[in-house]
């Protein structure tokens, strides 16, 4: 369980500095949350990090063209995937069209089509 002291130690000022950045947000604030949840890269609550998924609707003309997207999380809860998260750096806006579609697309892949969740700090 997570509790409203869980981050007691982070000192939140960095969120305001440039060199916070997206790797920071995953490894800082993210993977400490997942890991309370249960989540790591093995056993039935499963982390897929960076897995590269190839995208099966790009077409120009008749010509496909491979586009390879890369999700920063990939869950899987007992060999189903679940649910896709996407980290963002604490000065990107979540809702905005780029990052919206950027992790729609993730979502909505044939290969887990499931709840969509942006994360930032």
């Amino acid at each position: 369980m997570i509790t409203n002291n869980f981050f007691q130690d982070f000192d939140f000022q960095i969120l305001n500095s440039n060199d916070f950045k997206e790797d920071a947000v995953r490894e800082e604030l993210i993977n400490p949350i997942l890991k309370k949840l249960g989540y790591k890269a093995y056993g039935n609550n499963r982390i897929i990090y960076s897995k590269t998924l190839s995208h099966p609707f790009v077409k120009i003309g008749s010509g496909k063209r491979k586009i390879n997207i890369i999700p920063d999380y990939l869950f899987s809860v007992n060999d189903q995937y679940t649910w896709v998260l996407d980290a963002k750096a604490p000065n990107e806006k979540i809702i905005n069209s780029d990052n919206v579609g950027q992790v729609y697309s993730y979502a909505i892949h044939p290969e887990r089509k499931r709840t969509i969740i942006i994360f930032s700090a």
